[in-house]
């Protein structure tokens, strides 16, 4: 019996050994050198497979009933490797280069990009981290075409504004951004990026969701595009421990031509004269002085960054996750200006069961923004400040305008930098929970809960200080925000075929979107000391206080999508949304967006099938109907203010109500081509696009003794005031240059144009008018393109006295009925009748503006378009080039046909203010005289000397010329078209033979230049503008921007 029993045993044995076998083997790229941490499973068969180690090598059991590997890698392209009883296989794994089976992230689920009806972009982990990148938004810039990404300010943190395909709305202009589910706004109240506290090194991918029929599954929210942006998530094998860093420096790339003390004592004393004043003693021999303060070089200064970044990663047998932790510090080239990050990101899924997964996405960071250089004005300060004053006295004070003639006193701007302090502390933390439940085959139903939690702190504080006869008072200020954002989302995706060949996709949610806003705000003045900060210390009796509970919004919403895809040649996208939003009246409350796009993929018919350079030809075509509903909660209402009065508080409304007030909508359309050839190595898209958006937004246009008054004024009410339309086409090209062995070279390029033209207001005479201050800039009205320059155009000066005559072609004076010559158009007073001829009034030297409506005189009827700062078109162009373990990437990126209206140099050019001045006001109209024993007050007797080079008019004090020389005019608008090597970058990925000696994975060590270089006529600091607190009617207006930086930096990627 015991000889039985052992015998089974051996017969047990024996076949468990052979239905099962080991198979070992290496894993390899094209260049022969090892893949770490490849996967490997056996097909068809449950198990938890094997990796690859650092020699590429692995090991896995393989069941006797199975023949066949998988294995694969990110960024190469899977291969099924056949056994036939081999226990030892060598796989070379190839670069995945095709795109047509990308999954690609659209709303509320994903597709791939071959079943694309939409016109969607995408950006790769490899182009955002390409540049030195803080911010979400600057990674867009000219890698996507039809999206315009303009910084408005350099500083640390500063503000962007995002146009996807041109300006849709008067009342937010930005893009939805969708991080993980969570949507956010791209606006922001202030000069700051909405979008700071996300660190970029957590993204993977950027997908950009262009035209209607790809957004209207938004609805309300997804006028202006949508950007969707996807993290960082774990994989299914070891854990692996990844760590990025960089340090780098910056510089400010150029300086303003200043005068210097010599050239200003010059002109001191050249100004003196002319205005009959006696020269300064101190100026009175300018060779023997220094070249005194450049306020420039004082200000700004070579400023240090550096950035990290740790992710942990990995994944068993139905769990995976991914951890991060970030640190950004970034130091401003302007004193007085820096930005902290600090963040986390945890992402984890887990497979419950065969039919349930859940999963969890959290971040929190934590920012902190000093802004003191921007608050304080200090480039304005320091153009203005007379180079004679000194940055600090010998015993270490800041050095002040001494008392003068003039009464002029400007504040020291490194006081205004260093002593005043004023900083943005944010706390955001977004989450979102969900689970993914597949009750039957093809049917997933998808729950999310999620949120958005942001806390700030703002806090100002100025020190007591005192020049000549002024004494500014200490004062400090504190303020708190809260917002709260939560939404709950729950739909079901169903997929089957109606017969072979048949697809079919069934979408169906709703979701729940609320939240508030909540302030809080003191101040004190005259506190007892400038060391103490506290709001107690200050005086109480100058203590004022202002807060908002905030009022609470809400939107509900309904949507469905419908895909079809027959015989993989024919698709239909259908998508229908439904939105009910807090923002408007019962009556108007409920919108609705539908959308339906048709694709052919006419390289899947039989008659393309002999040419096989062609991977891919589809034709897109779409329309949809997206909604804007940007007024705050319960615009349609009115709030209520109130006012100290004898007998108490009083309250009044606040506002107009208008309960007519409903949706701004957006009907567009789209037609699109995408063509890829020669096996995918050249990608060509081109999109056509026109959107017509109707019921603009905006508050009305009241007098102003209705509105902004001092005494109980009541703001304007909201209305739907107007039309707009934007047209354009759009190109991206992607090429495969070169592929060998060794080399590599890739290029993409993006070319962007778009045509924006207001076509309604709520009447036919009404304009937009775009202000800053009492001075307005811009003016949008029917016919014309949103935001363009509105002033005077110089059309000359006047020169001598038959200037101020007018002539016809062949320069004969032109007469009136009483043989007198017709005078030139001259400004006119309060009566109407033209200023004279008069050296006290107009003179020459003055300019000659076009008398536009030929009434013969200049006002204000007079003022015209004279520049817009809407391009022509932008672009973008990248190149990747790669041998063996080394790359070498730039990107350019431009902007043609748009112009700039320079406020800086209309404000340091002007004569009748006294405060340095630009260098080249120097060459100013100089008046002589015929005959020098005559009189300088007689207009035959005077001319100017240099009239053919003069660049600026006379000198003059201020009131001294009628003619207002300094008005907003055509001689401030320069071509802000400009071409900039954004980025330069290379880096060297070490051979892995050496770095898995030390059990390292990948080690990646890099260099990179920023604004290395920028081609343009533009004289100010930089000739990317952006929009003045987002405004679309106040761009490309220099209001002293924070110059942006050049910046270096080295980096070290390693994964182990």
């Amino acid at each position: 019996m015991k000889k039985i029993a052992l015998l089974w045993l051996m017969l047990l044995v024996s076949s468990l050994t052979f239905a099962q076998s080991s198979v070992r083997g290496t894993i390899t790229d094209q260049a022969g050198d090892p893949i770490i941490g490849a996967s490997v499973s056996v097909k068809g068969a449950k198990g938890a497979g094997a990796v690859s180690d650092t020699n590429g090598s692995f090991s896995i059991t393989v069941p006797s009933t199975r023949s066949q590997l998988v294995v694969s890698y990110v960024g190469y392209e899977t291969q099924t490797v056949s056994l036939a009883g081999q226990t030892s296989i060598n796989v070379v794994l190839k670069e995945d280069r095709q795109t047509l089976n990308e999954v690609v992230v659209v709303g509320y689920g994903v597709m791939k990009r071959s079943d694309l009806t939409g016109s969607v972009s995408s950006i790769d982990e490899k182009a955002i981290k390409q540049g030195v990148n803080t911010s979400i938004e600057q990674a867009m810039q000219g890698r996507i075409a039809g999206v315009s990404v303009m910084q408005n300010s350099g500083a640390p943190g500063g503000g962007i504004s995002v146009q996807v395909r041109g300006i849709n709305s008067l009342s937010n202009n930005e893009p939805l951004y969708v991080v993980d589910g969570i949507a956010m706004s791209g606006q922001s109240s202030e000069n700051t990026s909405a979008l700071a506290s996300i660190n970029p090194s957590d993204i993977t991918n950027i997908e950009v969701l262009k035209d209607a029929s790809a957004t209207a599954i938004y609805g309300s929210r997804a006028s202006n595009g949508v950007v969707l942006i996807t993290t960082k998530k774990g994989q299914a094998g070891k854990t692996q421990v990844q760590y990025e860093g960089y340090v780098g420096w910056q510089s400010l790339p150029k300086t303003l031509e200043m005068m210097n003390l010599k050239e200003y004592a010059r002109f001191y004393n050249d100004r003196a004269t002319i205005l009959g004043w006696g020269i300064r003693e101190d100026y009175k021999d300018a060779s023997l002085l220094t070249d005194g303060t450049d306020w420039q070089n004082v200000l700004f200064d070579t400023a240090f960054m550096h950035n990290h970044q740790l992710n942990v990663s990995g994944g068993t047998k139905g769990t995976n996750f991914s951890l991060s932790g970030g640190y950004l510090n970034q130091e401003g080239v302007g004193i007085g200006s820096s930005f902290d990050r600090a963040s986390f990101r945890a992402n984890v899924d887990t497979e419950v069961n065969k039919w349930l997964r859940i999963g969890m996405n959290a971040y929190y960071a934590n920012t902190n923004q000093v802004v003191t250089f921007d608050a304080s004005n200090a480039i304005q300060t320091a153009l203005y400040q007379f180079p004679d004053v000194a940055p600090r006295n010998p015993d270490g004070t800041y050095g002040f305008v001494q008392t003068n003639e003039f009464a002029t006193y400007y504040s020291n701007p490194l006081f205004e930098a260093q002593m005043r302090e004023n900083n943005k502390k944010n706390q955001s933390l977004d989450y979102n929970l969900y689970a993914n439940i597949m009750p039957v085959k093809n049917l997933t139903i998808r729950l999310e809960y999620g949120g958005s939690n942001g806390w700030g702190q703002n806090y100002y504080f100025q020190p007591s200080y005192g020049y000549g006869s002024i004494i500014v008072e200490s004062i400090s200020k504190r303020g708190n925000t809260k917002n709260e954002y939560n939404t709950f989302k729950q739909y079901a995706t169903y997929d089957f075929d109606l017969w072979k060949g048949s697809h079919m996709q069934i979408m169906g949610g709703h979701e729940a979107q609320w939240g508030k806003w909540q302030s809080l705000e003191g101040t004190r003045k005259g506190f007892i000391s400038d060391a103490i900060h506290s709001l107690n210390v200050g005086d109480s009796s100058t203590s004022t206080n202002t807060g908002d509970d905030g009022t609470p919004w809400a939107i509900e919403s309904c949507y469905g999508r419908l895909n079809y895809n027959l015989l993989d040649r024919y698709l239909l996208t259908a998508t229908l949304r439904t939105d009910g939003s807090s923002s408007f009246s019962k009556e108007n409350r409920w919108g609705w967006f539908p959308s339906v796009a048709l694709a052919w993929r006419i390289s899947n018919e039989g008659f393309m099938k002999n040419i096989k350079w062609v991977n891919n030809l589809k034709l897109r075509l779409g329309w949809g109907l997206v909604g804007n509903q940007s007024v705050g909660s319960y615009a349609y209402g009115a709030t209520m203010a109130n006012v100290p009065t004898s007998w108490g508080t009083g309250y009044y409304p606040a506002n107009f109500a208008n309960p007519d007030l409903k949706w701004e909508s957006t009907h567009a359309w789209n037609v699109g081509i995408d063509l890829n050839m020669l096996n995918n190595r050249i990608e060509f898209i081109v999109d056509a696009y026109y959107k017509k958006t109707k019921d603009l937004l905006m508050q009305a246009s009241l007098p102003s003794y209705i509105i902004n008054n001092d005494y109980m004024g009541m703001t304007s009410p909201w209305v739907n005031a107007g039309e707009m339309e934007n047209k354009g086409i759009e190109f991206t090209l992607n090429t495969v240059n070169l592929m060998t062995k060794d080399w590599r070279w890739q290029t993409g390029l993006t070319l962007s144009m778009n045509r924006n033209k207001l076509t309604r207001t709520n009447s036919e005479q009404s304009a937009l008018f775009g202000t800053i201050g009492s001075n307005t800039y811009t003016m949008s009205e029917i016919g014309g393109t949103v935001g363009r320059f509105y002033g005077y155009n110089v059309i000359g000066m006047f020169t001598d006295e038959n200037s101020f005559y007018q002539r016809n072609q062949l320069g004969e004076f032109l007469l009136d009925q009483d043989g007198n010559r017709l005078p030139v158009a001259r400004p006119v007073n309060s009566e109407g009748s033209m200023y004279d001829i008069a050296k006290g009034s107009i003179w020459v030297g003055d300019y000659i503006f076009e008398d536009v409506n030929k009434d013969g005189k200049i006002t204000e009827a007079d003022r015209k378009y004279i520049g817009n700062p809407n391009p022509d078109f932008t672009f973008g162009l990248n190149n990747v080039i790669t041998w063996k373990d080394f790359e070498l990437s730039f990107f350019i990126n431009g902007s043609v046909g748009n112009d700039v209206y320079n406020l800086v140099r209309q404000n340091h050019t002007d004569f009748s203010v006294w405060s340095n001045l630009m260098k080249d006001a120097t060459n100013y109209a100089v008046i002589g005289l015929h005959d020098e024993a005559g009189s300088a007050l007689d207009i035959t007797n005077v001319y100017i000397t240099n009239a053919s080079t003069a660049t600026y008019p006379r000198i003059y004090t201020k009131g001294g010329s009628m003619n207002d020389n300094n008005r907003i005019s055509s001689r401030f608008v320069e071509d802000g078209s400009y071409v900039r090597l954004k980025s330069l970058s290379f880096a060297w990925n070490m051979p892995k033979k050496w770095i898995s000696k030390v059990n390292l994975d990948w080690v990646l060590i890099y260099a990179n230049a920023q604004n290395l270089f920028t081609i343009t006529g533009y004289d100010g600091y930089d000739p990317e503008i952006g929009a003045n607190g987002q405004s679309v009617i106040l761009q490309g207006i220099d209001n002293y921007r924070y110059p942006s930086q050049r910046i270096y930096n080295v980096g070290l990627k390693v994964r182990f």
